[in-house]
């Protein structure tokens, strides 16, 4: 039999979707109310997960025409669901070879021949690239990802010159130092009464956090360097916080050209809090969840779209 562990409901940005669940679970339905009331050729409205499933797969049931009718179909690689657990921190992935460029737009386009085992919000590391060899070692989170053939660095700064060639790695889940969220790498300041800094990862961190800057003198900013701050805001959708350090004065910051390799990374290196309870910087931040990808038929479907989930355990008895 099946019982529900959790649930909840959430309306679409048109984002992926990252559900933190209150324990493991073993399957997991999503209802896409709008979805479920329209009319939409090709659009699901009923989506499955079972454990033992391919990642990033699952069931759908969709409108196969423009009317109500009902059709039911795998969900296509990289377009339904994928289990996270933090717990379990894996190797890096095996190295993909087939990119072909790396833009100059904002942000930087991938371009390359095989996709296999990517998806939306996954984090890579990209290494031997031919143009622009300051992104080598430094962890992005990538998006916007079409199969087999691109991905934007999410938030990566703009190269000045295009990159060719590279290697990439896909980095799994990567589990906090004791009791503290990880250090992440800078990708932007802002010269401010109080500076933001945009990250290159989704952070994780919170209001109340104190946190210090590693800013080496190949990005400008040295004046950060050493300077320690709180948290003061965070913005979730631009991947940045804002500190209470007036940066105004301070040399414009700027991501490395290729001709200052080697270079040591700018981090973010959260330590504590100043919060009066026990804050977020010292909570440990494993979790098991769930990303739903997101589309017309995928779980976290498209924008304004009203969506509902389950997720449980399934209880097996074995008659003798």
């Amino acid at each position: 039999m099946g019982i529900i562990t959790d649930q909840g409901y959430f309306t679409s940005d048109g984002n992926y979707k990252t559900l933190k669940l209150r324990s493991d679970i073993d399957w997991m339905r999503v209802y896409n109310l709008t979805e479920a009331d329209a009319a939409n050729n090709g659009h699901g409205f009923e989506y499955y997960w079972q454990r033992g499933m391919t990642d990033g797969r699952g069931m759908y049931w969709y409108h196969p025409a423009a009317d109500q009718t009902v059709a039911i179909n795998q969900l296509a690689a990289g377009t339904g669901f994928y289990y996270i657990n933090t717990v379990d921190e894996a190797t890096p992935g095996a190295a993909n070879t087939t990119i072909t460029a790396i833009s100059m737009a904002t942000p930087p386009l991938v371009t390359l021949t095989s996709t296999t085992g990517l998806a939306d919000g996954d984090v890579v590391r990209l290494s031997n690239i031919t143009g622009a060899p300051q992104f080598a070692g430094i962890d992005f989170e990538i998006n916007n990802l079409v199969t087999d053939t691109q991905f934007n660095l999410r938030w990566a700064s703009t190269l000045a010159v295009a990159g060719t060639t590279a290697t990439l790695r896909k980095i799994f889940y990567q589990r906090p130092i004791p009791e503290t969220p990880r250090p992440r790498y800078i990708s932007a300041i802002t010269q401010a009464a109080s500076a933001v800094i945009t990250l290159t990862v989704t952070h994780g961190y919170s209001v109340g956090m104190e946190v210090r800057f590693n800013v080496p003198a190949a990005y400008g900013m040295i004046e950060m360097n050493g300077l320690s701050g709180t948290v003061t805001a965070v913005n979730t959708t631009n991947n940045t916080i804002t500190v209470d350090i007036d940066s105004t004065g301070f040399t414009a910051f700027a991501f490395p050209a290729a001709a200052a390799v080697p270079f040591t990374p700018a981090e973010v290196i959260p330590y504590g809090t100043t919060l009066s309870t026990v804050g977020t910087a010292l909570v440990d931040t494993e979790y098991l969840g769930m990303r739903l990808q997101a589309g017309t038929a995928s779980p976290a479907g498209s924008l304004n779209d009203v969506i509902f989930w389950q997720a449980g355990t399934t209880l097996t008895n074995t008659i003798g």
